[in-house]
């Protein structure tokens, strides 16, 4: 079938008119480009701006420490982890007991780890020497008493302590191994190896920051149930001559009074207080004669003393009253 030309010719004009119509949209809306443009840019330079500011904070930011490897067997010098206490293995050797009447029967000697414990955590925890059992040659020895400066202390919050445990073994023994259970619910077990004669040479750092809201002499604090007054604060002398700190230390005791303001009664006991010489554990003395324990009714009140054993040489000396087992709330006085 033959088209006319006149149908061609419309169809050609419709066709031009067609391109003339986009070329036409495209260029009468040049500031619809631009802004794409622009956008686009903006967009651009704000990423950039975000990577600089991303490198910048990882590169002022100090790199984390390393976790201290988890070993099966921890030796003199290590440090470890333990749930929010960090424990370091500080020294072992053999102890020379004086007193002639406490010595090992023969082919036994007694043996020593000496060991700190940093509480990391914002809880109390709670450190004995009643968690550690020692087995030479794969036999169960005994726990020695006699030793000084023993392993057992309550460590609030950033506080921390060093001491030792004490064990008889035989002479003979080649293999030695103490294991310490931390959790009295679990039976995972830490595995120490006695080295002989080894120290490091750790010493624990000092903590010398006050604690917040200490009370002082004269002053006073609500506890659970209870009111308690800071009395008075003095350096304790004894008249036993058997009662005498170590060269270097001396006697520090508190006086408080304690009024109970609930209904029921209130026990309050020297147990329930800890003290920290900067941030290290000092050792209970419990010789004086009106050393605090009582049990005290409602509206009643009752007085007594606590005494600690501290350094000379100690810039920061803080009493803490724990006034309930089953939290970490504390009530602190500062040793004046």
């Amino acid at each position: 079938m033959k088209v006319p030309k006149k149908m061609l010719i419309i169809v050609a004009i419709l066709g031009v008119l067609a391109i003339f119509g986009r070329m036409g949209s495209s260029e009468s809306n040049p500031k619809s480009s631009a802004d794409d443009g622009q956008r686009a840019a903006q967009e651009q330079v704000a990423e950039q701006d975000q990577q600089a500011e991303q490198q910048a904070a990882s590169e002022s930011e100090p790199e984390p420490e390393p976790a201290p490897e988890v070993k099966s067997v921890y030796r003199v010098g290590d440090t470890l982890d333990d749930g929010g206490v960090q424990i370091v293995y500080a020294a072992s050797g053999e102890y020379a007991e004086e007193n002639e009447f406490l010595q090992p029967e023969e082919g036994f000697k007694y043996i020593y780890l000496k060991l700190a414990f940093i509480n990391t955590s914002k809880s109390d925890k709670s450190i004995s020497m009643y968690s550690f059992d020692c087995y030479a040659d794969g036999y169960a020895a005994e726990m020695y008493y006699g030793g000084d400066e023993g392993l057992s202390a309550t460590l609030s919050a950033g506080r921390s302590t060093m001491g030792y445990i004490y064990f008889k073994i035989p002479v003979d023994a080649t293999e030695i191994e103490i294991e310490y259970t931390p959790n009295f619910f679990s039976s995972d077990k830490i595995t120490f190896a006695y080295e002989g004669e080894v120290d490091s040479g750790y010493v624990l750092e000092a903590n010398t920051s006050r604690t917040e809201g200490a009370l002082a002499v004269g002053e006073s604090a609500e506890g659970a149930g209870v009111r308690v007054t800071y009395l008075s604060c003095e350096t304790w002398e004894s008249d036993n001559m058997f009662v005498e700190p170590r060269d270097g230390y001396r006697f520090v005791s508190i006086e408080l009074e304690f009024e109970n303001t609930g209904s029921s009664d209130q026990h309050v006991s020297a147990f329930s207080f800890d003290c920290y010489a900067d941030g290290i554990a000092c050792e209970q003395s419990y010789y004086r004669d009106d050393n605090l324990s009582a049990t005290v009714s409602a509206g009643r009140k009752a007085r007594g003393t606590v005494t600690f054993e501290v350094p000379n040489d100690a810039t920061v000396i803080e009493i803490e009253y724990q006034d309930n087992m089953w939290t970490s709330n504390r009530i602190a006085f500062t040793v004046q």
